[in-house]
């Protein structure tokens, strides 16, 4: 989703209409709490995911574990590179949480 397709459904969901969105994480689909996740980062591209607030923070923060420099416009190709899996990692690893969690509540007591 763009910025600009982003910001459309926010003022959509506002007006009363439920757009199609919802944190990729956890589901939430409160639009004052859905922000936009650079997946690549904000420098480096326009490739965003929607999360909420809880969810983005967790992400940002395993971003936020590599240097400035080496997240930055102008890091190295392999920077780059660390910095992508490290994104797509803390993602997963949000989601595989939830996951866990789900089958464990879904287990029937005999």
């Amino acid at each position: 989703m763009d910025k600009d397709a982003y910001r459309k459904n926010i003022s959509k969901y506002k007006k009363g209409k439920k757009p199609p969105m919802a944190c990729v994480s956890c589901g939430e689909d409160d639009a004052n709490v859905i922000e936009l996740h650079h997946v690549e980062g904000r420098n480096n591209s326009n490739w965003v995911k929607p999360l909420c607030k809880n969810c983005h923070t967790k992400i940002t923060v395993e971003q936020n574990k590599l240097s400035p420099k080496a997240r930055s416009k102008n890091a190295s190709l392999e920077n780059l590179k660390a910095f992508n899996i490290i994104s797509i990692g803390a993602l997963l690893k949000e989601l595989g949480q939830r996951l866990i969690n789900l089958g464990m509540e879904m287990t029937v007591n005999v």
